[in-house]
């Protein structure tokens, strides 16, 4: 039984590895939550036969993964935020990974938290949150499952979490508003104090001429792909024209790059990463972006996190009317009763049913040095 079941979690790794790589041309993957059981002294991991989908959760109610190293609020606005690296949480269990990136984002899940209280407060809706509390050492959610998970089965069940939990937000926001916005969001260290907003393109091609940017390949690599393809402005004014996300955003206070004062970024540069990748660039209906926070103003203080939030949120309602073509107003469907936040541990499936494959695109930005936060 040791042996079968071993090789059942290799047989699951060995898949969400070709998931990752777009090899899995047919497969869908629906990741079961997994229940530890000792034999002797060796650690079995086995399946029960149930998986929660995106209409299992209610707005306003807070989910868990295994052991919380996974949080998901889930919400009813066409808005989904991630913060993969603010969490503090280092379990024995899980053990440190020797490679990659090992940062972490300081109060960036303190400030998705602030702009999820904030949308709630003008709108008396909720936006979808999902939160990594495990620290970065121990897991990178903004990594494929090899190097976020170092081969641990679990860790890469808690990256699975994350990401399914993401994909069921999309599934939601789908269905109830046809389209919606996916914020990452990171914190930087460096030397400028702007926000830096990722779309995965690199500071050498933010570099282009509007005419260049504009012309393919850069719209359909972009994590905007979904709002570019609908052609209402030149790809280069989406992204650093006058009603681009970084001038609405500087018109609330807060300097940003790319943007009308600041079209050319300067390296270093966060250009967005795995999940920008997956679940914007990849994600249409839903497109988004990945912002850099820097620290000063921002998220340094429970005071600069509101500020801040209280800008993002004028941002995304003005951007999302402009661009996306949804309010943030109650769905069509009329919202389930908030209840009191739930603490009991439940599993998403990986993808939800109707999701979709990840797959990467015939171009992948990673050459140089990694600027993927």
């Amino acid at each position: 039984m040791a042996l079968e079941i071993a090789a059942n979690c290799e047989a699951i790794r060995a898949k969400a590895c070709a998931w990752q790589h777009g090899r899995l041309a047919a497969t869908i993957i629906r990741m079961h939550p997994f229940r530890a059981v000792a034999l002797g002294s060796v650690a079995l991991l086995l399946f029960p036969l149930t998986a929660a989908t995106a209409g299992d959760y209610h707005p306003g109610q807070t989910y868990f993964g295994r052991e919380k190293y996974i949080e998901y609020l889930a919400g009813d606005l066409p808005v989904i935020l991630s913060a993969p690296h603010g969490g503090r949480e280092k379990p024995d269990e899980l053990p440190d990974r020797e490679a990659g990136t090992f940062a972490f984002d300081t109060n960036t899940q303190e400030l998705a938290r602030a702009v999820a209280e904030e949308l709630h407060k003008r709108t008396g809706h909720w936006p979808h949150v999902i939160i990594c509390r495990v620290h970065r050492r121990k897991l990178d959610c903004n990594r494929e499952i090899v190097e976020a998970a170092a081969g641990n089965p679990l860790a890469e069940q808690a990256w699975m979490e994350f990401q399914g939990f993401i994909d069921a937000a999309h599934a939601t926001v789908a269905r109830q508003h046809g389209r919606g916005f996916y914020i990452d969001l990171h914190a930087h260290g460096h030397t400028e104090q702007r926000c830096e907003l990722g779309y995965l393109h690199s500071a050498e091609q933010l570099a282009l001429s509007d005419e260049e940017l504009s012309a393919p390949p850069y719209p359909a690599e972009s994590s905007l792909k979904a709002i570019a393809a609908l052609g209402r402005l030149p790809y280069a004014e989406l992204i650093r024209g006058p009603n681009s996300f970084g001038a609405l955003l500087e018109q609330q206070g807060f300097l940003c790059s790319p943007s009308p004062s600041n079209p050319h970024p300067n390296a270093p540069y966060f250009r967005g990463g795995y999940n920008t990748a997956r679940h914007a660039r990849d994600a249409a209906p839903v497109a988004g972006l990945q912002i850099e926070t820097n620290s000063r103003g921002v998220r340094d203080t429970a005071e600069s996190r509101n500020k801040f939030a209280r800008a993002l949120a004028s941002t995304l309602e003005t951007y999302l009317q402009m661009h996306v073509g949804v309010s943030l107003v109650p769905p069509r469907k009329p919202a389930v009763p908030q209840a009191a936040p739930s603490s009991r541990p439940v599993q998403p499936a990986t993808p939800p049913p109707g999701g979709r494959l990840f797959r990467r695109g015939r171009r992948v930005i990673t050459a140089g040095p990694d600027f993927r936060s």
